[in-house]
Order: C-alpha cells, then sequence, then structure tokens
C-alpha cells in the first residue's frame, strides 16, 4: 500500500519540470497552428465560391429563372406571413383594447390573444372623468374646490 502512494507521488525532479513548461512557446506554437488553418479556411472557401460560379454559369436560362420564381415565391409567402401577422394584431388591438406594438411581439394570433387576455387582467381599472360616480359638484356649477379636488384624484383611481 506504502508502494502505490510512492508511485502516485511525482518526483521532485518531475514536479520541477511540470513548473518550469515554458507557456509562451506553447501559445506562439498554437497561434501558429491557428493561422495555418485560416489559411486553409480561405483557401476552400474562395474553391467553394468558384465551384459556386462555375455551377451558375453552367446554368440554362430556364434553371436560372426557376431559381429566381423559388426565390420570388418565398419571398412573398414571408410577406403574406407578415401581413396576417399584422392583420391579426391590428384586429385583437382594436377588440381588446391591447397596444399593438406589444402583439406584434407574439408569434400567431392564438398567442395575441392569450397574451390580451392576460395584458387585460393585469391591467388596474380607471374610472373614466365622466362616469356614473355621482359628482359632488352643484347644478349650479358651483362646488367647494376641496370637493372638486376629492372627486379628481377618486376618478384617477
Amino acid at each position: 500500500m506504502t508502494e502505490e502512494i510512492k508511485d502516485a507521488a511525482p518526483a521532485p525532479e518531475e514536479a520541477a519540470e511540470a513548473e518550469t513548461v515554458d507557456w509562451q512557446a506553447k501559445y506562439e506554437e498554437m497561434r501558429g497552428h491557428m493561422r495555418d488553418w485560416e489559411k486553409k479556411a480561405k483557401a476552400n472557401q474562395s474553391a467553394a465560391d468558384e465551384l459556386e460560379q462555375l455551377k451558375a454559369a453552367q446554368m440554362t436560362e430556364q434553371e436560372k429563372a426557376n431559381a429566381r420564381a423559388d426565390k420570388a415565391e418565398a419571398e412573398l409567402e414571408a410577406l403574406k406571413a407578415e401581413t396576417a401577422k399584422y392583420d391579426a394584431a391590428r384586429a385583437i388591438s382594436k377588440e381588446k383594447g391591447v397596444p399593438f406594438d406589444l402583439l406584434m411581439y407574439c408569434a400567431d394570433s392564438d398567442s395575441m390573444a392569450e397574451f390580451a387576455d392576460k395584458f387585460q387582467a393585469e391591467q388596474p381599472v380607471v374610472h373614466a372623468a365622466g362616469s356614473a360616480q355621482k359628482s359632488r359638484i352643484t347644478r349650479e356649477g358651483k362646488a367647494d374646490n376641496g370637493d372638486i379636488f376629492a372627486d379628481a384624484v377618486r376618478d384617477l383611481f
């Protein structure tokens, strides 16, 4: 058992060698490897670009037209989806009184409606100035200034 412990512990000479590792040299060596890989990646990218240009040059006019049509159809679908989202947000905003900008962060109309319901539930109830609450102003339009201020504060909260 004592032999295992002696074998597991490094000798004093090995410990001294481990402490004298030249980290600067290792760093410079790794930077050299990094630059080599960077050069290889740039060469591969330029080769890929040349291959893409060659393929584009060999395409027939019909293939080029099909590629442009596919790209245009994809853009049209994206615009239609964005328009549908805009219309849904506008309708829900108008219906439930939730700010339009907040609804545009939702993914679809179902999540917009769910958000609008939660938003409405968390908003405090505000009494309008002309609400059904009785005012202390008399029919002649005269009232105590304190009464008017109390009415205004109550209407706010």
